[in-house]
């Protein structure tokens, strides 16, 4: 942390994308000479997003983390067009590629990409009891530097911290360790139970990186979680 500084915790806006009617972003603040702004506190307040005026609907949110180049997301909003559904993406290019995927969607939907970081989204931006589904699906496995997986314990708090009675957690990847890592994570975190140990495709939706990996004939691992709210 440079000297002086109270902490090193940044400044985020959420905002839309003026090219693509379905991306928002939670991006880093710059000021004029192009230097992130420092957040008031660790963490920042609270802001709420209005849900219902994001989305266009009151119903329960499920949220896709790591939606890479939106394949789940988009055939899943197709299959479900009445369901608000938000894809987080952290990578700029990925999460562009994944809104011009959902916008080729045939029927109207409820269904935005957002590119940022989804432990600083669910945190700072969304509301408690919001969520009826979580759903994780091929991670980057990060096997040199475990600390940056997506599946952490803060992130886990922050969805106990926005599910719903009821609510799922969906998980998969084919990196055996990472699975072991995730089970053994979720299994001795309060509030997540065990569903089913095997499960298959979401509504037999595979993902772009899933396909790739069973004509790879890699193993795939997927579980289901029920989230208690916390």
């Amino acid at each position: 942390m440079p000297p002086g500084l109270p902490h090193y915790e940044l400044l985020r806006e959420f905002r839309h994308d003026p090219d693509h009617h379905d991306l928002w972003h939670y991006a880093v603040q710059l000021d004029d000479n192009y230097v992130p702004k420092l957040a008031e506190s660790s963490p920042p307040p609270l802001q709420p997003l209005d849900l219902a005026a994001l989305f266009g609907s009151t119903d329960a949110l499920e949220i896709e983390i790591c939606t890479g180049k939106g394949r789940f997301l988009a055939e899943y909003a197709a299959l479900h067009p009445d369901r608000p559904l938000l894809g987080v993406e952290w990578t700029r290019p990925v999460a562009w590629y994944a809104a011009q995927r959902l916008a080729k969607v045939k029927v109207p939907h409820h269904a935005h990409i957002l590119w940022g970081d989804a432990q600083f989204l669910l945190r700072d931006r969304m509301p408690a009891a919001c969520c009826k589904a979580f759903h994780i699906y091929f991670p980057d496995p990060w096997p040199k530097h475990r600390q940056r997986r997506v599946l952490q314990p803060d992130l886990l708090k922050q969805m106990r911290r926005l599910a719903l009675d009821g609510c799922v957690f969906h998980w998969g990847t084919d990196h055996s360790e990472y699975n072991q890592d995730a089970m053994q994570l979720l299994g001795g975190t309060e509030g997540f139970r065990l569903l089913d140990p095997a499960a298959g495709p979401t509504e037999g939706i595979r993902t772009s990186f899933e396909t790739k990996y069973i004509q790879e004939g890699r193993d795939i691992f997927r579980s289901i979680w029920a989230v208690e709210p916390g």
